[in-house]
């Protein structure tokens, strides 16, 4: 909750806050309320009080239980329930709202002018009639006493030609009679620009004529009418009409100019706004009926004694913008006149003998610039400026069922150009409604609490004896942070309550003490900032397609690849390696290296040696590759497991090149025989012996590293025969399909295991069987690939098969093999 501070008192913005949307979860309201400070401290007025684009007119009906809402967009009517403090039903309307008037004592009566030359009626059950006007509506009332509606129009336009030949435009006031259910004559009226000496008008001005606003006094039932032309016309409702036209009770039996009071007055600039400034745009009547207001599009309001045309006193809004709603507040004596920037109250009541020079108002809107601030000052002394957080197209004062007009609330709900309707709260003006009377208790509960803290930061006592048993805007420090801080010496002072193991401080007192202690702090937070934002932009570039379900592994990536791979599977393994993924309990496994597996441990071989054994099948397959540093190739061969490497005789005693390296390295060593034990030559000329020897090693070391690649490198192959756990070790054999072919040959007989030896003996080999020949230091291994052996099965499944024919010694031919070029068709 907002609040702006004035000299007469508080103004609190019930709606400053933005509106939560309604998708939003129970739980992710809960988290707002602790992280945002503005969400906590909120108001709700009325549940649903906002409009999805903008809202136009506000209206509460006479017995002052609902409040009457039109808006757009698309165009609607909300109703509220003030008892319930929420929305009642919402009805969708052809065009949008320009006004509305209420017309029984609730909401079941309703009519709606609409944008479109219509006047729509509504019922409880939905909209019940329509009618057409002539022209365009501008503005609407209901006269009780005649059961009339009153509609101003914009006029019937006068051609140029006619306009010279000495016609004039005329305005119109359609009147409606909800009694009959038809039109009655309308009121009609002239244009006074031509009337008026010494004044140059336009006369595009005079060729159409219209009204603006429209009033009816709530007393004496005297109709008035603001127009174009800056002039209010004043009708009598109780006078009888007669129906012909040529009646004179159809026309206003006063004319009150007001653009004439009020030019030379205000901040109307002609430049960037259009019209004419005098032109009158709101008109309302007190409850008394012997004042009355009148706005202007030049932004001034006259206030005007009904015994004079003369006008009491002139209010001049800064902004020079059209007044679009006036009000009158008897509980306070204020007028409330409101431009699409503010809504300013000002004094309505004053001294008699003030002079006319007094009544003027030069301060221009200034709320700050009289001394006579406040409810009782002068006449048009400013009470306070409603200022809000978007333009404002209307406003009214709240009430309840025992004050439907609002004389004595303080209470403000405004429609605006935003989605939510703006409320305000004025305790200057009087008390909240009945249906909101909670906003006087937390307003004073406000006002109690900012009263001691100015107590207390004043050192005075009494500011120390109030206890507050809420702690929202309080910070709990330890005795070391107090001592981290600097501010033992508050210790025992009401700045500083003691609770428990530490004390409460004020936020805002404990901000600015920070501020001070820690300097460089905002620079800190800053650069955390800065590089939250550059993580982010890098977060919104485009980023290689990743697996979601991968498991970014930092510890055991092999055991987490395994699981990853099983996981897909349905079966029970599958199932149990998914379980282990997905679980959150076992994702240290993943990240923690205290869970890393030491696979050189013994305990891990002996529970896993298929795993051992399946690493070093891996490990044997690598001995070719390249990708070992070159440190390592100088070092020495390769050695693989199951393989012998066949050295030549100049590797074995040395090469020439060899020896004169090691002839360099031992002439250039630092040896015990150069008479010191340990001791190093230094100088000149044994820096520059160094560098070239280290240059002539590299040199040495690059063209012994490219000979050796050129070279080829033979090894000898072990005795591998029959296979087994020798083939696996080299790599060409399976342990999982070794394992299962013994259970397979177990689990048969010992004729079938017989036969089965002799089917196999008739092959030289397979993939997992081996032949060694030769004798000494050669040998060869030979075997028979998988792709060859099931051909020979075909070839010798085939002859089987033609074997057993019967009926032929030789194998069946087809007809292909007879030879016909043509396949054989048969002839009818």
């Amino acid at each position: 909750m907002e609040i702006q501070e004035r000299k007469s008192g508080k103004i609190y913005a019930l709606s400053s806050t933005t509106s939560v949307p309604e998708w939003l979860g129970e739980r992710a309201r809960r988290n707002l309320a602790k992280s945002d400070s503005a969400f906590r401290h909120r108001i709700t007025l009325l549940q649903d009080l906002e409009m999805p684009v903008s809202s136009n007119k506000v209206r509460q009906s006479p017995d002052g239980r609902f409040l009457i809402v039109g808006g757009t967009y698309s165009p609607r009517i909300r109703c509220y329930e003030l008892s319930e403090m929420s929305m009642k039903f919402e009805r969708y309307l052809d065009s949008e709202v320009v006004d509305i008037q209420i017309l029984s004592e609730d909401y079941g009566k309703l009519a709606i002018l609409g944008a479109d030359r219509s006047v729509s009626f509504h019922a409880p059950y939905g909209n019940h009639s329509v009618i057409r006007l002539p022209t365009f509506g501008r503005a609407m009332a209901y006269e009780k006493t005649t059961c009339d509606l009153l509609v101003v129009s914009s006029g019937k336009r006068v051609s140029p030609g006619a306009a010279a030949a000495g016609g004039q435009a005329m305005g119109e006031i359609y009147r409606f009679n909800l009694d009959e259910g038809r039109f009655s004559q309308p009121y009609n009226f002239t244009s006074a620009l031509r009337q008026k000496k010494g004044v140059d008008v336009d006369d595009t001005r005079v060729l159409q004529l219209g009204g603006s606003c429209i009033a009816v006094s709530p007393t004496h039932s005297l109709s008035a009418i603001g127009a174009e032309d800056g002039t209010v016309r004043f009708w009598d409702n109780r006078a009888p009409v007669n129906s012909s036209q040529s009646d004179v009770d159809l026309t206003p039996f006063l004319n009150l100019d007001v653009a004439s009071a009020t030019a030379g007055h205000g901040f109307f600039d002609e430049n960037s706004n259009s019209g004419f400034p005098g032109e009158v745009t709101s008109i309302c009547f007190d409850a008394s009926g012997i004042n009355m207001c009148a706005g202007t599009k030049g932004g001034n309001v006259a206030l005007y004694d009904m015994r004079s045309s003369k006008p009491l006193f002139i209010k001049e809004h800064q902004y020079g913008l059209p007044i679009h709603t006036v009000q009158f507040h008897s509980g306070s004596g204020t007028v409330l006149s409101s431009d699409p920037k503010l809504v300013k109250i000002w004094n309505a009541k004053g001294s008699a003998s003030s002079s006319r020079g007094e009544w003027n108002d030069n301060d221009g809107g200034s709320s700050d610039s009289r001394d006579d601030e406040g409810v009782g000052g002068a006449l048009g002394s400013i009470v306070a400026n409603v200022e809000g957080t978007a333009d404002f197209n209307h406003f009214m004062i709240s009430g309840d069922s025992n004050d439907p007009e609002g004389h004595n609330s303080g209470l403000l709900v405004c429609t605006g150009e935003q989605e939510k309707l703006q409320s305000f709260y004025c305790p200057v003006l009087g008390a909240a409604p009945q249906w909101c009377s909670f906003l006087d208790n937390i307003t004073e509960e406000l006002e109690e609490k900012d009263g001691a803290l100015d107590q207390s930061a004043a050192g005075d006592d009494t500011g120390a004896v109030q206890t507050e048993t809420v702690y929202e805007d309080y910070k709990f420090l330890t005795r070391a942070e107090i001592d981290t801080l600097g501010i033992q010496n508050l210790v025992g002072t009401p700045l500083l309550r003691g609770y428990m193991h530490g004390f409460f401080i004020h936020v805002g007192l404990y901000n600015r003490i920070r501020a001070v202690a820690k300097p460089f702090e905002y620079k800190e937070y800053r650069s955390q900032k800065i590089k939250e934002r550059m993580e982010e932009k890098r977060a919104s570039r485009i980023a290689p397609k990743t697996n979601p379900q991968k498991i970014n592994a930092k510890v055991n990536p092999d055991l987490a690849d395994r699981l990853q791979a099983k996981s897909g599977a349905k079966t029970k393994a599958g199932k149990a390696a998914k379980s282990l993924v997905e679980d959150d309990r076992f994702g240290g496994l993943f990240s923690n290296p205290d869970f890393e597996i030491d696979q050189e441990a013994e305990d891990f071989k002996l529970r896993n040696p298929s795993g051992v054994a399946s690493s070093k099948v891996r490990n044997d397959r690598d001995m070719d590759s390249d990708q070992e540093d070159d440190d390592n190739d100088d070092e020495g061969d390769f050695d693989a497991s199951g393989f012998t490497k066949i050295s030549n005789e100049n590797e074995k005693w040395g090469s020439e090149s060899d020896d004169d390296d090691g002839q360099n390295d031992f002439h250039d060593s630092d040896s015990d025989e150069d008479g010191f034990q340990g001791g190093k030559i230094r100088g000149e000329l044994y820096e520059n012996k160094r560098k070239s020897s280290k240059d002539k090693k590299k040199k040495d070391a690059k063209k012994k590293k490219a000979k050796k690649k050129k070279k080829n490198v033979m090894y000898e192959a072990d005795d591998y025969v029959g296979g087994g756990a020798n083939a696996i070790d080299i790599g060409i054999g399976n342990v999982s399909a070794d394992a299962s072919k013994r259970k397979k040959e177990m689990s048969l007989s010992m004729a079938e295991r017989l036969q089965l030896q002799s089917e196999e003996s008739k092959f030289v080999g397979d993939t997992k069987r081996l032949k060694v020949t030769g004798q000494g230091s050669v040998k060869e291994v030979t075997f028979i690939p998988k792709a060859t052996r099931k051909k020979l099965e075909a070839q010798e499944k085939a002859k089987q098969e033609a074997q057993k024919d019967d009926r032929v010694g030789r194998s069946r031919r087809g007809v292909k093999s007879l030879g016909f070029k043509t396949p054989f068709k048969h002839h009818q």
